[in-house]
Protein backbone atom coordinates (compact mmCIF):
# COMPACT_ATOMS: atom_id res chain seq x y z
CA UNK A 1 0.00 0.00 0.00
CA UNK A 2 1.40 3.40 -1.02
CA UNK A 3 0.44 6.62 0.73
CA UNK A 4 1.22 10.15 -0.41
CA UNK A 5 0.60 13.16 1.77
CA UNK A 6 1.14 16.86 1.40
CA UNK A 7 0.47 17.04 -2.35
CA UNK A 8 -2.19 19.44 -3.58
CA UNK A 9 -4.20 18.54 -6.72
CA UNK A 10 -4.35 21.03 -9.56
CA UNK A 11 -7.68 21.96 -11.19
CA UNK A 12 -8.64 21.53 -13.93
CA UNK A 13 -6.56 18.56 -15.27
CA UNK A 14 -3.68 19.67 -17.52
CA UNK A 15 -2.50 17.89 -20.67
CA UNK A 16 0.92 17.33 -22.22
CA UNK A 17 1.62 18.43 -25.79
CA UNK A 18 0.79 14.86 -26.84
CA UNK A 19 -2.61 15.11 -25.12
CA UNK A 20 -1.75 12.91 -22.14
CA UNK A 21 -3.14 13.90 -18.75
CA UNK A 22 -0.59 15.41 -16.37
CA UNK A 23 -0.88 13.98 -12.86
CA UNK A 24 2.11 15.70 -11.19
CA UNK A 25 5.03 18.06 -11.65
CA UNK A 26 8.60 17.75 -10.43
CA UNK A 27 9.91 21.28 -10.83
CA UNK A 28 9.25 21.84 -14.57
CA UNK A 29 9.12 18.14 -15.44
CA UNK A 30 5.68 16.75 -16.28
CA UNK A 31 4.60 13.34 -14.95
CA UNK A 32 1.86 11.91 -17.16
CA UNK A 33 -0.94 9.59 -16.16
CA UNK A 34 0.40 6.88 -18.46
CA UNK A 35 3.83 7.01 -16.76
CA UNK A 36 2.15 6.77 -13.38
CA UNK A 37 -0.07 3.84 -14.36
CA UNK A 38 2.84 2.02 -15.99
CA UNK A 39 4.89 2.28 -12.80
CA UNK A 40 1.97 1.05 -10.69
CA UNK A 41 1.52 -1.91 -13.03
CA UNK A 42 5.23 -2.71 -12.96
CA UNK A 43 5.45 -2.70 -9.17
CA UNK A 44 2.01 -3.90 -8.08
CA UNK A 45 0.15 -5.10 -11.18
CA UNK A 46 0.49 -8.86 -10.70
CA UNK A 47 -0.36 -8.63 -6.99
CA UNK A 48 -3.48 -6.55 -7.64
CA UNK A 49 -4.72 -8.81 -10.43
CA UNK A 50 -4.32 -11.92 -8.27
CA UNK A 51 -6.05 -10.04 -5.43
CA UNK A 52 -9.04 -9.35 -7.70
CA UNK A 53 -9.20 -12.93 -8.99
CA UNK A 54 -8.95 -14.37 -5.47
CA UNK A 55 -11.95 -12.41 -4.32
CA UNK A 56 -14.05 -13.33 -7.32
CA UNK A 57 -13.22 -17.03 -6.89
CA UNK A 58 -13.75 -17.05 -3.13
CA UNK A 59 -17.11 -15.29 -3.26
CA UNK A 60 -18.23 -17.54 -6.12
CA UNK A 61 -17.42 -20.58 -3.99
CA UNK A 62 -19.09 -19.02 -0.94
CA UNK A 63 -22.26 -18.50 -2.95
CA UNK A 64 -22.27 -22.13 -4.08
CA UNK A 65 -21.91 -23.26 -0.44
CA UNK A 66 -24.48 -20.73 0.87
CA UNK A 67 -21.82 -19.13 3.07
CA UNK A 68 -22.73 -15.57 4.02
CA UNK A 69 -20.81 -13.74 6.73
CA UNK A 70 -23.01 -11.30 8.65
CA UNK A 71 -22.04 -7.77 9.71
CA UNK A 72 -22.31 -8.97 13.33
CA UNK A 73 -19.69 -11.67 12.72
CA UNK A 74 -17.36 -9.10 11.15
CA UNK A 75 -17.85 -6.71 14.08
CA UNK A 76 -17.20 -9.49 16.60
CA UNK A 77 -13.95 -10.53 14.93
CA UNK A 78 -12.81 -6.92 14.63
CA UNK A 79 -13.38 -6.54 18.37
CA UNK A 80 -11.04 -9.49 18.95
CA UNK A 81 -8.45 -7.90 16.69
CA UNK A 82 -8.60 -4.69 18.73
CA UNK A 83 -7.46 -6.45 21.92
CA UNK A 84 -4.18 -4.90 23.01
CA UNK A 85 -4.89 -1.47 21.54
CA UNK A 86 -5.62 1.53 23.76
CA UNK A 87 -8.93 2.12 22.00
CA UNK A 88 -10.91 1.48 18.83
CA UNK A 89 -9.55 4.76 17.50
CA UNK A 90 -5.97 3.63 18.15
CA UNK A 91 -6.63 0.40 16.24
CA UNK A 92 -8.02 2.17 13.19
CA UNK A 93 -5.27 4.77 13.33
CA UNK A 94 -2.66 2.03 13.04
CA UNK A 95 -4.55 0.34 10.21
CA UNK A 96 -4.57 3.67 8.37
CA UNK A 97 -0.96 4.67 9.01
CA UNK A 98 0.63 1.23 8.65
CA UNK A 99 -1.54 -0.36 5.94
CA UNK A 100 -3.40 2.55 4.37
CA UNK A 101 -6.78 1.00 5.23
CA UNK A 102 -9.86 3.01 6.14
CA UNK A 103 -12.36 1.53 8.64
CA UNK A 104 -14.49 0.44 5.67
CA UNK A 105 -11.46 -1.23 4.06
CA UNK A 106 -10.67 -3.06 7.31
CA UNK A 107 -14.24 -4.39 7.52
CA UNK A 108 -14.10 -5.49 3.87
CA UNK A 109 -10.83 -7.36 4.41
CA UNK A 110 -12.22 -9.00 7.54
CA UNK A 111 -15.34 -10.12 5.67
CA UNK A 112 -13.14 -11.71 3.01
CA UNK A 113 -10.90 -13.45 5.57
CA UNK A 114 -13.87 -14.91 7.46
CA UNK A 115 -15.46 -16.07 4.21
CA UNK A 116 -12.24 -17.79 3.14
CA UNK A 117 -11.93 -19.49 6.53
CA UNK A 118 -15.51 -20.78 6.39
CA UNK A 119 -14.86 -22.29 2.97
CA UNK A 120 -11.68 -23.92 4.28
CA UNK A 121 -13.48 -25.68 7.14
CA UNK A 122 -16.80 -26.39 5.41
CA UNK A 123 -16.12 -30.14 5.07
CA UNK A 124 -14.17 -30.70 8.30
CA UNK A 125 -15.97 -32.32 11.24
CA UNK A 126 -14.84 -31.67 14.80
CA UNK A 127 -16.35 -33.79 17.58
CA UNK A 128 -17.69 -32.49 20.88
CA UNK A 129 -15.08 -34.61 22.65
CA UNK A 130 -12.28 -32.81 20.79
CA UNK A 131 -13.78 -29.45 21.72
CA UNK A 132 -14.15 -30.41 25.40
CA UNK A 133 -10.58 -31.73 25.56
CA UNK A 134 -9.18 -28.54 24.04
CA UNK A 135 -11.19 -26.39 26.42
CA UNK A 136 -10.00 -28.32 29.49
CA UNK A 137 -6.37 -28.06 28.38
CA UNK A 138 -6.55 -24.35 27.50
CA UNK A 139 -9.03 -22.85 29.96
CA UNK A 140 -6.79 -19.86 30.60
CA UNK A 141 -7.20 -18.75 26.96
CA UNK A 142 -10.92 -18.23 27.50
CA UNK A 143 -10.90 -16.38 30.80
CA UNK A 144 -12.30 -12.85 30.74
CA UNK A 145 -9.40 -10.65 29.69
CA UNK A 146 -8.12 -8.05 32.10
CA UNK A 147 -5.95 -5.18 30.90
CA UNK A 148 -4.10 -2.51 32.82
CA UNK A 149 -3.56 0.96 31.43
CA UNK A 150 -0.12 1.81 32.79
CA UNK A 151 2.33 4.67 32.80
CA UNK A 152 5.95 4.07 33.78
CA UNK A 153 9.09 5.89 34.80
CA UNK A 154 12.16 3.82 33.93
CA UNK A 155 15.62 4.63 35.32
CA UNK A 156 18.98 2.88 35.48
CA UNK A 157 19.36 2.39 39.23
CA UNK A 158 17.25 1.50 42.23
CA UNK A 159 18.57 4.54 44.08
CA UNK A 160 17.28 6.86 41.32
CA UNK A 161 13.95 5.08 41.35
CA UNK A 162 13.64 5.45 45.13
CA UNK A 163 14.44 9.16 44.88
CA UNK A 164 11.76 9.69 42.21
CA UNK A 165 9.27 7.67 44.25
CA UNK A 166 9.93 9.95 47.23
CA UNK A 167 9.20 13.01 45.08
CA UNK A 168 5.99 11.44 43.81
CA UNK A 169 4.92 10.70 47.38
CA UNK A 170 5.52 14.39 48.14
CA UNK A 171 3.08 15.38 45.38
CA UNK A 172 5.21 15.60 42.21
CA UNK A 173 3.28 15.08 38.95
CA UNK A 174 3.86 11.61 37.47
CA UNK A 175 3.57 12.79 33.86
CA UNK A 176 6.12 15.55 34.30
CA UNK A 177 8.50 13.29 36.21
CA UNK A 178 8.31 10.72 33.42
CA UNK A 179 9.10 13.34 30.78
CA UNK A 180 12.03 14.63 32.83
CA UNK A 181 13.60 11.46 34.21
CA UNK A 182 12.44 8.34 32.35
CA UNK A 183 14.99 6.62 30.10
CA UNK A 184 12.27 4.79 28.15
CA UNK A 185 12.28 6.66 24.84
CA UNK A 186 9.04 5.08 23.64
CA UNK A 187 6.89 6.32 26.52
CA UNK A 188 8.83 9.30 27.88
CA UNK A 189 7.37 11.93 25.55
CA UNK A 190 3.87 10.61 26.33
CA UNK A 191 4.30 11.19 30.04
CA UNK A 192 5.27 7.57 30.61
CA UNK A 193 2.12 6.08 29.08
CA UNK A 194 2.71 2.58 27.66
CA UNK A 195 -0.97 1.86 27.04
CA UNK A 196 -2.85 -1.38 27.68
CA UNK A 197 -1.05 -4.49 28.92
CA UNK A 198 -2.52 -7.91 29.67
CA UNK A 199 -2.67 -8.87 33.34
CA UNK A 200 -0.62 -12.00 32.55
CA UNK A 201 1.74 -10.65 29.86
CA UNK A 202 4.71 -13.09 29.92
CA UNK A 203 7.13 -10.42 28.68
CA UNK A 204 6.60 -8.02 31.58
CA UNK A 205 7.84 -8.38 35.18
CA UNK A 206 5.34 -10.53 37.05
CA UNK A 207 5.87 -8.67 40.33
CA UNK A 208 4.95 -5.45 38.55
CA UNK A 209 1.76 -6.95 37.09
CA UNK A 210 0.77 -8.47 40.43
CA UNK A 211 1.22 -5.08 42.08
CA UNK A 212 -0.85 -3.37 39.37
CA UNK A 213 -3.65 -5.85 40.06
CA UNK A 214 -3.84 -4.64 43.66
CA UNK A 215 -3.76 -0.89 42.91
CA UNK A 216 -6.61 1.58 42.67
CA UNK A 217 -6.86 3.98 39.73
CA UNK A 218 -4.05 6.60 39.79
CA UNK A 219 -2.14 4.71 42.52
CA UNK A 220 1.64 4.54 42.16
CA UNK A 221 3.91 1.61 43.04
CA UNK A 222 7.51 0.54 42.69
CA UNK A 223 10.30 0.32 42.06
CA UNK A 224 10.33 -2.99 40.15
CA UNK A 225 13.29 -4.53 38.37
CA UNK A 226 12.79 -4.70 34.61
CA UNK A 227 15.69 -6.29 32.75
CA UNK A 228 18.63 -4.18 33.96
CA UNK A 229 16.53 -1.12 34.84
CA UNK A 230 14.02 -0.11 37.50
CA UNK A 231 10.49 1.15 36.95
CA UNK A 232 7.80 2.97 38.88
CA UNK A 233 4.25 2.44 37.63
CA UNK A 234 1.01 4.37 37.78
CA UNK A 235 -2.27 2.56 37.14
CA UNK A 236 -4.55 4.82 35.09
CA UNK A 237 -7.35 2.38 34.22
CA UNK A 238 -8.45 -1.26 34.32
CA UNK A 239 -10.50 -2.85 31.53
CA UNK A 240 -12.18 -6.21 32.17
CA UNK A 241 -14.00 -7.83 29.27
CA UNK A 242 -17.32 -9.53 29.75
CA UNK A 243 -16.94 -13.31 30.01
CA UNK A 244 -17.67 -14.92 26.64
CA UNK A 245 -20.67 -17.22 26.48
CA UNK A 246 -19.70 -20.92 26.65
CA UNK A 247 -21.50 -21.60 23.36
CA UNK A 248 -19.46 -18.92 21.64
CA UNK A 249 -16.29 -20.38 23.17
CA UNK A 250 -17.15 -23.81 21.78
CA UNK A 251 -17.77 -22.30 18.33
CA UNK A 252 -14.38 -20.56 18.49
CA UNK A 253 -12.65 -23.81 19.47
CA UNK A 254 -14.45 -25.77 16.75
CA UNK A 255 -13.31 -23.27 14.13
CA UNK A 256 -9.71 -23.19 15.37
CA UNK A 257 -9.41 -26.99 15.42
CA UNK A 258 -10.93 -27.18 11.95
CA UNK A 259 -8.53 -24.55 10.60
CA UNK A 260 -5.65 -26.56 12.06
CA UNK A 261 -6.75 -29.47 9.89
CA UNK A 262 -7.52 -27.47 6.75
CA UNK A 263 -5.16 -26.70 3.90
CA UNK A 264 -3.31 -23.34 4.05
CA UNK A 265 -5.57 -20.47 3.03
CA UNK A 266 -3.18 -19.33 0.29
CA UNK A 267 -3.35 -22.82 -1.19
CA UNK A 268 -7.14 -22.69 -1.02
CA UNK A 269 -7.08 -19.42 -2.96
CA UNK A 270 -4.89 -21.06 -5.61
CA UNK A 271 -7.23 -24.05 -5.82
CA UNK A 272 -10.30 -21.85 -6.20
CA UNK A 273 -8.68 -19.77 -8.94
CA UNK A 274 -8.00 -23.02 -10.80
CA UNK A 275 -11.51 -24.35 -10.13
CA UNK A 276 -13.14 -21.26 -11.63
CA UNK A 277 -10.63 -21.01 -14.47
CA UNK A 278 -9.20 -17.67 -13.44
CA UNK A 279 -6.14 -16.80 -15.52
CA UNK A 280 -3.88 -13.87 -16.23
CA UNK A 281 -3.84 -12.74 -19.85
CA UNK A 282 -0.91 -10.33 -19.57
CA UNK A 283 2.71 -10.71 -18.52
CA UNK A 284 3.91 -8.17 -16.00
CA UNK A 285 7.70 -8.15 -15.59
CA UNK A 286 8.84 -8.20 -11.93
CA UNK A 287 9.75 -4.82 -10.45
Amino acid sequence: MILFRGLKPLNPPLLTEEGRKIVAYFQDEQISESEWVQELKRKHGQEILVHILNRKAVYEEASSLSIDISPEEVASELKRDMIGYDSEEAYYYEMETQLGLSPEDVATEMHYRLTLQEIAISEIDITEAEIDNYFEENKDQFEARKQFQLSIIKVASQASAEDILDQLEDGADFTQMAKEYSTDVTSRDKGGRIGAVEWNDPFLPQKMLSAADSLKINDIAGPFEWDHDYVIIQLTDIVVEEQEDIRDIHMTIRKQLALNESIPLTQLENNLRDKYEARLMVYIPPA
